[in-house]
């Protein structure tokens, strides 16, 4: 399979959007992360939603949230390193680096692959330590807008 850079379909790097107060906002897209199970002839059914998945419209970077790991991210990259994996997309998570001069440490926690014939537009995410299939599908549920004066959050901020 070749090199995905994105599961976007309709991806255009710089849309910008303006909210009707004339304050330029950002199109994100929302993706279901859902535990599921292949039949007999492999078609892979949802059993329950684990999570979602979040992108900002023109980048390749998706940001996964898991409801088991309510303050944890996860990182859902394009794989430019297909040396070691045949993987579509590496799954990363970050720490603040201490000593290396750089400001974040990533961490590789997995990898995720696309799938073909009747799950075509699914991804099939293996995470190192899980031992449940994971899948995410390359449409999103649910695009919004996010304008920019609006307050964002991290997960630590939140919680």
């Amino acid at each position: 399979m070749g090199q995905i850079t994105s599961i976007r379909s309709n991806e255009k790097s710089g849309w910008e959007n303006y909210g009707e107060d004339g304050v330029k906002g950002t199109v994100v897209s929302r993706f279901d992360v859902f535990k599921g199970y292949k039949d007999e002839s492999g078609k892979v059914t949802k059993i329950k939603s684990l999570g979602s998945a979040y992108i900002r419209e023109g980048l390749k970077t998706y940001t996964l949230h898991l409801k088991t790991f309510l303050k944890d991210t996860y990182y859902l990259l394009p794989n430019t390193k297909q040396i070691s994996t045949t993987a579509d997309f590496v799954i990363l998570t970050r720490e603040i680096a201490q000593n290396s001069g750089k400001k974040y440490f990533w961490n590789n926690v997995g990898e995720a692959r696309a799938m073909t014939g009747e799950n075509a537009g699914l991804l099939e995410l293996d995470f190192d330590l899980f031992g449940e299939d994971v899948y995410m599908p390359t449409e999103p549920y649910k695009v919004g807008e996010v304008l920019s004066s609006a307050p964002t959050w991290t997960a630590s901020e939140v919680a």
